[in-house]
């Protein structure tokens, strides 16, 4: 078989160059986030560009808490909290106390008058979906406490650059309330920004049930965080806490199996859990798959604390 002479060779090249820098790299980054590795040693979060432009919708207070320099105080706050390492890739930490009574009972108060029925987002849209969210949600006004806690947030996170504190929800599970498994990250970090980190905070825990279950994490050794996990020793209810919605199989990732796999932390008022949603490359974590099992008397109430992590536009040279 002859080869292709050299003229076809230029004229496919000639096709070929704005076919993949029109169409097939942007669908490369769009699916997969960068066309770099982690091979090649590239950290988006580690970037500081100097030519450089913020992003607009960053000026949206309804989204984010800007850091706006308002003098604040502190009240009820924690002397100190402890830090209990669970796992390094990803990161995720257990926060003991990150939250004094003080605190968390202040933030439940706030939260009563203001909470709506909590919505899904499914890409396009945004629905109440009792079947896969059953709880309620409150948008928290930024007083001197909720901004306190956006300060503890970015300090313990070393005041990184492009990471910017959302706006908090308190969320209040009655009885039967729960979230099947879902992600924190929506994988949209190349086209403008995602949530790096999550600490779900325990603001009250007057109830049965409702655990945090990470199904893709294995149980950390140690008989000490039984304090904090549920174990075997727990007996039954440690195991069996679904009812009704055990419906598919955590393999197809669609709901809540009834035997609980992985690891599910207790609700403990003041108590958090930190971990990182993002690889260094700005791909997410699968093992951050989580859910909020179901109340089985009683009323949990959690805050969400997000960081997200924007990346500044590079500004066009003229």
């Amino acid at each position: 078989m002859s080869l292709p002479n050299f003229s076809i060779v230029v004229t496919w090249a000639l096709y070929f160059i704005p076919v993949y820098i029109f169409i097939l790299s942007p669908l490369l980054q769009t699916f997969f986030g960068s066309s770099t590795t982690n091979s090649e040693n590239v950290n988006i979060f580690d970037w500081t560009g100097e030519d450089t432009i913020p992003a607009s919708n960053l000026r949206d207070d309804s989204f984010i808490s800007p850091e706006d320099g308002v003098p604040i105080t502190c009240p009820g706050e924690p002397a100190g909290y402890k830090v209990h390492l669970l796992s390094r890739a990803p990161l995720i930490l257990y926060l003991e106390n990150f939250l004094s009574d003080e605190e968390a009972d202040h933030l439940v108060d706030i939260s009563v008058d203001k909470y709506k029925p909590s919505i899904v987002y499914d890409g396009k849209t945004e629905q109440v979906d009792p079947s896969k969210r059953l709880s309620d949600r409150a948008l928290l006004d930024r007083d001197d406490t909720v901004r306190c806690l956006e300060d503890r947030a970015r300090a313990f996170q070393g005041w990184r650059p492009h990471l910017y504190i959302e706006r908090m929800w308190a969320q209040r599970y009655n009885a039967s309330g729960h979230y099947r498994h879902h992600y924190d990250w929506a994988g949209t970090l190349a086209r403008g920004g995602d949530r790096l980190s999550t600490f779900m905070v325990y603001l009250g825990a007057d109830c049965e049930g409702g655990g945090t279950n990470f199904p893709r994490l294995a149980m950390p050794p140690g008989k000490e965080w039984c304090r904090f996990l549920e174990c075997e020793e727990d007996g039954a209810e440690a195991q069996i806490q679904a009812g009704d919605l055990d419906s598919d199989s955590d393999q197809n990732l669609g709901g809540i199996p009834k035997q609980k796999p992985g690891i599910t932390f207790k609700p403990i008022k003041g108590n958090a859990i930190f971990w990182e949603n993002l690889r260094s490359d700005g791909t997410g974590y699968p093992e951050t798959w989580h859910a909020a099992y179901p109340v089985t008397s009683g009323t949990k109430v959690g805050l969400n604390i997000w960081s997200w992590y924007q990346p500044p536009m590079r500004a066009r040279r003229g």
